[in-house]
């Protein structure tokens, strides 16, 4: 690296070897070589070519950078060739090559090529494509008509929609389910989902023994019975008095509306907006049953799971009636703002609070007068969406 360094910076006399003309390197303002091949051709004399070999170490230093430029060529195009025309060979040509070895029939068709015997540019291209199962040790034999290679592309195409066309004759079969008129179905669908009392979530009993399995046979049936199961079923929320927890934990508490919030979870939001008639009964948790809770922690209006299913409904439900029932500890009144805020934004065409019968007497549901009010007028809809 010192040498190259000191035989670009060092300026020596010119050579008598190299004639006559300036051969020092001359650089730019940044330092860098100007090939002086860019705008004339280089020209080696006899002596140069005979000199030592230190010598040529030394000029190669000096001329490193000099690079020749070839002359650029002018990219063609090769236009691309006509494929020759083949004939379709015929019946005594296959004969023949049958019996001769592959490389007679090649000669024999290439010889055919050459001669006259092609096919017009206006041909019919035929592609037979025989697929052949395994293991399969039968003869298989291909009947082709001639004639029908020679015949108008119009008449092949005709006779081939002709037989698209042709169908065949239609099968036997017994009539089904789905084959009974609409009205005869809906009936099976109301015998089947349609319950006789009002689905209480807080108190399962032979309403939930019914099962929606009929809905799981097709997709036409679950369409079809989903609407009867949700929009004719009165569902009742209600406070569900049983313990839950996990086995690892030692405090239990009341199940309260957590059976609610996953039901109304899993069903989705299609279904939930095919449900026509629902009940709120609402409650307190009980002292007894959740003792890890304060008084103020057990209203239900403080419970998120409550709060949970009333954001679903909100969202989701579009109701046809609506019934209303309060019984805690205390009143509902105008201080439980978040859980009257959820309230008013459910509609329905018809909004009533009702004497909710539990045993052999009713009690009354307990909430202020202005409560009662403001939720009547919030929540039934100015222009009803349903009749009847």
């Amino acid at each position: 690296m010192a040498r190259k360094r000191d035989a670009q910076t060092a300026v020596t006399a010119p050579s008598s070897e190299l004639g006559t003309g300036d051969w020092t390197t001359q650089y730019t303002s940044i330092g860098r070589a100007i090939r002086k091949c860019r705008s004339k051709t280089k020209q080696a004399s006899q002596e140069y070519e005979g000199a030592s070999e230190d010598d040529n170490y030394d000029d190669s230093d000096d001329t490193s950078d000099e690079i020749a430029v070839a002359p650029s060529r002018k990219k063609t195009k090769r236009a691309r060739s006509v494929s020759p025309a083949r004939s379709i060979p015929s019946n005594a040509d296959l004969a023949d090559a049958g019996m001769t070895s592959d490389e007679d029939y090649t000669e024999r068709n290439d010889q055919s090529l050459t001669q006259s015997q092609r096919v017009p540019a206006g041909h019919l291209t035929v592609n037979l494509t025989v697929n052949i199962p395994l293991n399969h040790d039968r003869v298989i034999t291909l009947t082709i008509d001639p004639k029908n290679f020679t015949a108008q592309p119009d008449k092949l195409a005709e006779a081939a929609m002709a037989r698209a066309n042709t169908r065949s004759k239609p099968r036997h079969r017994f009539a089904g389910f789905l084959d009974l008129p609409a009205e005869l179905k809906n009936i099976v669908y109301r015998e089947v989902l349609v319950a006789d009392r009002p689905i209480n979530f807080g108190s399962p009993g032979n309403s939930f023994s019914r099962t929606s399995a009929l809905l799981r046979t097709c997709r036409q049936v679950y369409e079809e019975g989903r609407s009867i199961l949700y929009s004719e079923n009165t569902f009742i929320v209600e406070r569900r008095m049983e313990r839950c927890g996990s086995l690892w934990t030692s405090q239990w508490n009341e199940a309260c509306y957590l059976p609610t919030r996953k039901f109304f979870k899993s069903i989705g939001s299609e279904n939930t907006a095919l449900i026509r008639h629902m009940t709120l009964n609402l409650e307190d948790r009980l002292p007894c049953l959740n003792t890890s809770l304060s008084n103020e922690e057990r209203r239900f209006v403080n419970d998120e799971e409550l709060l949970s299913v009333l954001r679903h409904l909100i969202q989701h439900s579009q109701l046809q009636t609506l019934k209303l029932h309060f019984y805690g500890r205390k009143k509902v009144d105008r201080g439980d703002d978040r859980f009257l805020a959820y309230m008013r934004r459910i509609h329905a065409d018809c909004v009533t609070f009702i004497t909710f019968r539990e045993h052999e007497y009713g009690r009354e549901s307990k909430q202020e007068d202005c409560v009662k009010q403001s939720l009547l007028n919030a929540c039934t809809r100015k222009h009803k969406k349903f009749d009847g």
